[in-house]
């Protein structure tokens, strides 16, 4: 049983409750009044041993001057009345009798009735001559490709779209968790948000699933594509989105015919190539000053030991081997919120540095319910669950941007955190046996390993051409 316990409250501020030894209750949590570890640790246990101090009640300030101007404007006339006949009678005041006839009232302005912001009005680009204008089908020929699947579904495309989304009341959603198929809440929440961003847009709130064709469909992923420049990936994104429920409509009996099933995915060819930080640039970044901790092992463990993102958000107290300096990566925490294997399913082990090793353990110990099977990056919003992988993002960017490299620069190399896993097998394949590159990063085959170490840094480049200069010197010289 803990003595007691730290954690973060709302503010960024220490609170520390502690255990009772005979009946193994906890106080309420008492504030250390700072936002520093070592300071609210220290604090903590000599609370333990000699006792919190007592909380102190503010005594009230009846020096203050009493606000009168307050008083009068909030009188009635008969308040007011009623309060001078009791002043009277208390403090035998002598004077002129109080109006029976209460004073004019003032007639204030009528209030100044702001007219609400127009609502931002959705332009919708849906159209029913895109075919005819290229010029492949003549003009009726092609309005019959727009002719609607369902006519008689009258349910709104959006709407339905929405609601289908909302775990509350999406019946499929339900159906999919209680057979204990993982569809977390952020996975929900970001195809709410893709029926927001691009759906509505082009089909407007009043557009049904009954008026829907391939052809419209087929138009809504070229506007994607064409007019908002989004990538592959992105566009079959916001694809699945309304894939997934005009399947399930179809599945239901609701509608007779689905239109998205002949309607293809795009390539993701388009993606752009990650690049990765420079060996100058890590060298800067691990002697960098952070301010998060969090931060720091997370760049220690992707920079240094290859860890995917999900894979450190995953790390439990057991996996940490304190004698062998050794980490077991056996699950992964993904993006929409739940512990699954990892994206193999090998488990693997890997050496990581003893002075990582205790920073690891003292930052799982943080955690208030610490135990063997707690994470290790624990959330203060939620001592049962880790940060989600993308949090490692924004402190990434953050420390980039201290070592100079700009937010411009970073978009234009395609550099995020993920690329610190692609600089370790890049600096692993020049150092080692691709096998064990393989091993370390927990790939099943050699050419993924290949695919992430094909990099050339700059000081890679800087030793070949070093090679050739001295090459070239000695043909010379013969």
């Amino acid at each position: 049983m803990r003595p007691y316990y730290l954690r973060l409250n709302a503010n960024g501020y220490y609170v520390v409750s502690f255990t009772n030894k005979e009946t193994g209750t906890r106080t309420n949590y008492k504030s250390t009044h700072t936002k520093n570890y070592d300071e609210a640790l220290q604090l903590a246990m000599t609370w333990y041993t000699s006792g919190a101090p007592a909380k102190q009640k503010r005594k009230p300030d009846y020096d203050s001057a009493f606000d009168f101007e307050n008083l009068l404007n909030r009188l009635t006339f008969d308040e007011a009345k009623t309060l001078y006949e009791k002043l009277c009678a208390k403090f035998r005041f002598e004077g002129a009798s109080v109006q029976t006839v209460a004073p004019t009232p003032v007639v204030e302005a009528a209030p100044v009735v702001e007219e609400p912001a127009p609502k931002k009005k959705v332009v919708v680009v849906h159209k029913k001559n895109a075919l005819a204008d290229s010029g492949l089908l003549p003009e009726d020929v092609a309005q019959k490709v727009y002719e609607p699947l369902n006519p008689d579904c009258t349910i709104k495309l959006c709407e339905f779209l929405r609601n289908f989304w909302t775990p509350e009341k999406s019946e499929y959603i339900q159906n999919k968790r209680a057979h204990k198929k993982s569809i977390g809440d952020y996975h929900c929440k970001e195809m709410r948000g893709m029926v927001d961003r691009y759906w509505v847009p082009f089909f407007g709130e009043e557009f049904t699933v009954g008026e829907l064709s391939e052809q419209y469909l087929e138009d809504f992923l070229q506007e994607l594509a064409n007019f908002r420049g989004l990538k592959g990936a992105t566009i079959n994104h916001a694809r699945t989105c309304g894939a997934t429920g005009l399947k399930w409509l179809k599945n239901k009996g609701v509608i007779r015919s689905n239109p998205m099933a002949n309607v293809e995915a795009f390539s993701k060819s388009d993606a752009t190539a990650r690049g990765i930080p420079s060996e100058k640039e890590i060298k800067q970044l691990y002697e960098l000053d952070w301010d998060n901790e969090v931060m720091y092992l997370a760049f220690n463990l992707s920079a240094f030991s290859g860890l995917r993102p999900g894979e450190i958000s995953g790390l439990q107290v057991r996996d940490i081997d304190f004698d062998n300096d050794l980490i077991t990566i056996r699950h992964s925490w993904h993006r929409t919120g739940f512990l699954k294997s990892t994206k193999t399913n090998l488990v693997r082990k890997v050496p990581v540095a003893h002075n990582i090793i205790i920073r690891l353990l003292a930052q799982a110990q943080r955690c208030p319910i610490a135990s063997d099977e707690s994470f290790v990056f624990w959330s203060k919003a939620n001592d049962y669950k880790p940060f989600l992988p993308q949090y490692y993002d924004d402190g990434f960017f953050d420390a980039l941007h201290k070592i100079g490299v700009s937010e411009e620069e970073r978009k234009e190399r395609n550099i995020d955190f993920y690329s610190l896993r692609h600089f370790c097998a890049t600096y692993l394949a020049n150092m080692t046996d691709m096998r064990n590159v393989q091993a370390i990063l927990g790939h099943t085959t050699p050419a993924m390993t290949k695919h992430y170490a094909d990099h050339m840094t700059d000081e890679h480049f800087n030793s070949i051409r070093e090679i050739f200069e001295q090459s070239r010197m000695n043909i010379l010289a013969a």
